[in-house]
């Protein structure tokens, strides 16, 4: 058998198995967004953030609205001022603008920071779950539907409330809840 006929045959043996292994390995999908909609805890850390997010977009609005005070005074007074007086107030004027968007970024920066401190330890419990999932029910995949990767899927292979019922069983065994 020459080189040629056997890498074809090698091929077209490789392809008669690739559906056997195909079928033998089960799929399933989870939609993690209805899980961190429906898990309390992930509630629970999304109402923390919200909270935390209004608190700081109420400081930055105040700030903002107090720099706008200040230069619609400024510009009032514009035809009284000496032009080093205007000057000078000019310069603290685009000081506090800066010092405001300092301070909008840092409290963006924090907000990230919450959210990673508040959702890794519930990401974290996900994923073992899942993990759990996969290896029990002899799973060679689980899928995320939230990612739009999946184009259509028969709805038995959806493992999103057994998830759930997990997750929701093992906070009850941890006294969480």
């Amino acid at each position: 058998m020459s080189v040629n006929r056997l890498g074809i045959a090698v091929a077209l043996t490789l392809l008669s198995t690739a559906p056997l292994e195909a079928q033998a390995t089960r799929i399933g999908y989870i939609n993690t967004v209805e899980v961190l909609e429906l898990y309390q805890p992930a509630r629970d850390a999304q109402d923390l953030i919200q909270a935390d997010r209004d608190r700081w977009d109420l400081e930055i609005q105040q700030l903002q609205m107090q720099f706008q005070a200040d230069v619609q005074e400024f510009q009032q007074q514009l035809g009284t001022m000496t032009p080093e007086a205007r000057q000078i107030r000019d310069q603290e004027l685009q000081n506090r603008n800066l010092t405001i968007q300092q301070r909008d970024q840092e409290l963006n920066d924090q907000l990230v920071a919450r959210q990673r401190e508040l959702f890794q330890p519930i990401m974290d419990k996900v994923s073992a779950t899942i993990e759990e999932i996969r290896v029990e029910g002899g799973y060679g995949m689980i899928l995320d539907a939230a990612s739009q990767a999946i184009l259509a899927a028969d709805e038995s292979l959806n493992l999103t409330q057994e998830l759930l019922t997990r997750l929701e069983a093992k906070d009850a065994a941890e006294g969480n809840r």
